[in-house]
């Protein structure tokens, strides 16, 4: 009898054991899974909460496309009120100005002058028409004269065509560097003429050759519009020699002096 009951003993010790160990949360690791309840909401991951959102920009943008994102849309929404001004000041501009529009002001050159002082007189005549001019200035080659010459040669050829000229008493010559042979300097072309004949009387073929020097001259700008430019006649009956040309200002070619 004290045998049955040493093993009852033993067996509600196993069993209080066992359902102890029914009770305690096992250890970290152990594999256990334990289901959640329906009613307790489970953590998102950040692939969810990102679709979430891209799925509820697209509930609020009432049918936006993808090729038209909400993005997009709201950055117009906010620019078009801003720019309605500028859109509406350009409007007018154009209306105003049509592309391809002509302006009525044209600037008109006048001189070139030789000397500061005739530009200052007639500068001062425009300053009493009510008329503002621009000086200018710029540097031209003026022709000066020119000069007849037979090109480099040997020294021999040289002595030979000087002993030509001396048997026929021309003494207007003189051999400079390279042994060519200067056969005079000229002012006008009617003198150039006379000696080229001469010249070529003794069988020579010479070269003429334009001397210039550069000489600096005056310019006045002026803007008109179409119905003043009747101040341009008024300044040639008043300046006979003036000289005057419609040019883009700033923008004239300097090169010849006018007559």
């Amino acid at each position: 009898m004290r045998h049955v009951i040493y093993i009852l003993v033993v067996l509600n010790l196993v069993y209080f054991a066992w359902n102890r160990l029914q009770h305690v949360p096992e250890e970290e690791g152990t594999g256990i899974v334990r289901h959640v309840p329906p009613n307790v909401r489970r953590l998102e991951t950040l692939q969810e909460m990102s679709a979430k959102k891209v799925s509820s920009a697209a509930d609020d943008s009432h049918g936006i496309s993808i090729d038209n994102p909400p993005v997009a849309a709201m950055s117009r929404r906010d620019v078009e009120p801003q720019g309605a001004a500028e859109i509406t000041q350009i409007e007018a501009q154009t209306e105003s100005e049509p592309p391809g529009a002509v302006s009525p002001l044209r600037c008109h050159v006048l001189g070139p002058f030789l000397t500061a002082s005739n530009m200052k007189d007639v500068e001062k005549r425009l300053n009493e028409l009510g008329y503002q001019p621009r000086e200018r200035t710029s540097d031209v080659q003026e022709e000066i004269g020119y000069w007849v010459y037979l090109p480099a040669m040997e020294r021999e050829e040289a002595v030979r065509i000087t002993h030509l000229l001396d048997e026929n008493g021309d003494k207007d010559y003189l051999i400079v560097k390279g042994n060519a042979i200067s056969l005079g300097v000229y002012d006008k072309n009617s003198q150039v003429d006379v000696r080229l004949k001469m010249l070529h009387e003794y069988g020579f073929d010479p070269v003429v050759e334009s001397r210039n020097k550069t000489r600096t001259v005056h310019w006045l700008d002026i803007d008109l519009m179409e119905d003043e430019r009747s101040v341009l006649e008024t300044m040639k009956e008043e300046f006979p020699k003036i000289q005057g040309q419609e040019a883009a200002c700033q923008s004239i070619a300097a090169g010849r002096v006018f007559d």
